[in-house]
């Protein structure tokens, strides 16, 4: 897959906050290697699926400062919040993509939709849709961060 820069993320974050991707791959943010972006939805059997592998992974992959951030996509925040404790996910940044606006510009046209972002800002791989071992794929997309 050939890499591309990202536009700036900017997403509803809690309590009406903003996340910017570019507060974390800018030159002064020199810990972090790479962000993984998840798109998912409340109604996705996948992604309920696979959202507590990404959360068993942020304290091990934090410590090497790779960021996991869940974006509900066409969601508003209380309905993905509502899922993602009845399936005990609270350990990612957790975002909303309520018009799909975000999801579009990454492509997103199926979920699950992982995202390897480059700490020089640029997409690195996606993976579109359900993986039978997806620990063991983000692990390896993940790694390449490392080198």
């Amino acid at each position: 897959m050939q890499s591309f820069k990202t536009d700036p993320l900017i997403c509803n974050y809690a309590n009406n906050n903003y996340f910017h991707l570019s507060d974390y791959l800018t030159p002064s943010k020199k810990g972090v290697k790479g962000i993984i972006l998840n798109f998912f939805a409340s109604y996705c059997k996948p992604c309920k699926n696979e959202l507590p592998v990404l959360n068993s992974l942020v304290d091990e992959f934090g410590k090497k400062g790779i960021k996991i951030v869940i974006i509900g996509y066409g969601e508003d925040f209380d309905k993905i919040k509502e899922m993602l404790n009845e399936i005990k996910v609270d350990k990612p940044i957790i975002l909303s993509d309520v018009y799909s606006r975000i999801g579009a510009k990454y492509g997103v046209n199926g979920l699950p939709h992982t995202v390897f972002i480059g700490s020089d800002g640029k997409v690195k791989d996606i993976i579109r849709g359900e993986l039978p071992n997806i620990e063991k794929v983000i692990r390896e997309k993940a790694g390449k961060f490392l080198k």
